[in-house]
């Protein structure tokens, strides 16, 4: 399953890789080929102005001295024309083969043709007829696999055309290397792009395999919690069932075991709620300012029988009595919760110590027990949903409060801490933002 959805992931990525490649390769190609149309055409309208105004009465190719060849002449310095050959284009002009025009009468007869084209008379008839037999001023020809841009406007002087026709050869393999390094590039990058892909979809897979495994341990242990006390309710019934002439009185003993089952799992259920809820952002919390020390004292009150009957010393300390702004109730089950861990934690003849006081602005609340004190690698993984350092859980518990108590802490802008030493007591830290105007 793994495997597939990796494989998934790195084509989708690749996908959308490739598919932004070709639009840049695409928008690129059509920049540059939009570009030079356009600097092609606004070179041929000014030549065109010059031609009709006789500025321009020839466009001569443009010789080089011996050695240089167009493109390579000395930087800064200007392309000169020996001695006796027809003069160069004005400056900025581009050389003979890729402008040359022809002068025609009003019947398409050429009565001029300029010195720089590359031509034959026959060739440049041809040429010419089928820029006459378009409609339009402007546009692209293909003769003899070669494209052609022309421009033609009217005779000033006497009925008859001028065509002005540009050679593209020049901007076509320019335009075809800028495709090739573009595909090149893009080809290149694919091949990255699907290692990079792939190599991101394995860093995305592991935190869906840990939240598979998550789900999975979840399920096993939420079975197992829920399987305890299950057996034992189903176990109970079979007796009870059994003995049908018994009187309630005779059958408490059973009908007991199956109330405190039954409101064990009550309890695991509203616990597995509750994390569900928190986890889909559906567990709201009502805030406002309160006392710390009263809600410390509300929670204690119902653990002092409890603690009595184990022959643990209960100490609640509320001298201080620092204001936070919060969820009263949720609060207080936080205490619940770390009461409970502590006492059931703690052996008789023990202490728990619950204590209150204020520092730096926050108010602290720490519950200290004397029992067997946890392992340091076990400190942080203590929070975590049904995980338990006693494997085989005979202290009681379903290893869901100590996750809801941080729960509770963190989304009050609190921290909830542990330190421990084996064989000597844990203490339980938690920090919570005191009122300001308190």
């Amino acid at each position: 399953m793994f495997q597939k959805l990796r494989l998934k992931l790195t084509l989708i990525n690749v996908s959308i890789i490739l598919v932004l490649f070709l639009l840049l390769i695409v928008s690129t190609y059509g920049f540059a080929k939009i570009n030079i149309s356009n600097r092609i055409e606004s070179i041929a309208n000014k030549i065109m102005a010059d031609i009709q105004a006789d500025i321009i009465t020839d466009l001569p190719l443009r010789r080089l001295p011996p050695g240089i060849s167009p493109g390579n002449s000395p930087a800064g310095e200007p392309q000169s024309t020996p001695p006796g050959s027809p003069p160069a284009p004005p400056p900025g002009m581009p050389p003979g083969p890729n402008f040359f025009f022809v002068k025609t009468t009003a019947t398409g007869e050429v009565i001029f043709q300029s010195s720089g084209q590359p031509h034959d008379a026959e060739q440049l008839k041809v040429l010419t007829d089928q820029v006459l037999q378009t409609a339009s001023a402007q546009g692209t020809i293909t003769i003899a696999q070669t494209d052609y841009f022309y421009l033609q406007a009217p005779l000033l002087h006497q009925p008859g055309q001028i065509i002005l026709f540009h050679d593209l050869a020049q901007e076509t393999g320019m335009l075809r290397t800028v495709l090739t390094a573009l595909l090149a590039v893009g080809a290149v990058c694919a091949i990255l792009s699907f290692g990079a892909s792939f190599y991101m979809a394995n860093r995305a897979m592991t935190p869906i395999k840990q939240a598979w495994q998550q789900q999975n341990d979840f399920l096993s242990d939420a079975s197992h919690e829920l399987r305890t006390p299950l057996t034992v309710i189903q176990t109970n019934l079979e007796i009870v069932r059994e003995s049908p002439d018994e009187t309630v009185a005779n059958q408490s003993k059973w009908l007991d075991n199956i109330q405190e089952e039954s409101i064990c799992m009550m309890n695991l259920i509203n616990s597995l709620l509750f994390l569900a809820r928190a986890n889909s952002a559906q567990q709201p919390l009502h805030k406002e300012p309160f006392a710390l020390s009263m809600t410390l004292l509300q929670a204690a009150a119902p653990f002092e029988a409890v603690a009595i009957r184990k022959k643990i010393f209960l100490d609640v300390n509320a001298l201080a009595a620092p204001v936070i702004v919060g969820d009263k109730a949720r609060i207080k089950q936080v205490i619940a919760i770390l009461l409970d861990n502590g006492l059931r934690h703690t052996p008789p003849g023990g202490k728990l110590l619950a204590a209150l006081s204020q520092s730096e602005g926050k108010a602290v609340l720490t519950i200290t027990d004397s029992g067997e004190g946890i392992a340091p690698e076990h400190w942080e993984k203590i929070f975590d949903r049904f995980y338990q350092v006693d494997k085989s859980r005979n202290k009681g518990g379903s290893g869901l409060g100590l996750s809801i108590a941080k729960w509770i802490i963190e989304n009050h802008g609190g921290t909830i801490a542990v330190t421990s030493t084996p064989g000597e007591g844990t203490t339980f830290t938690v920090r919570l933002p005191a009122h300001p105007d308190r």
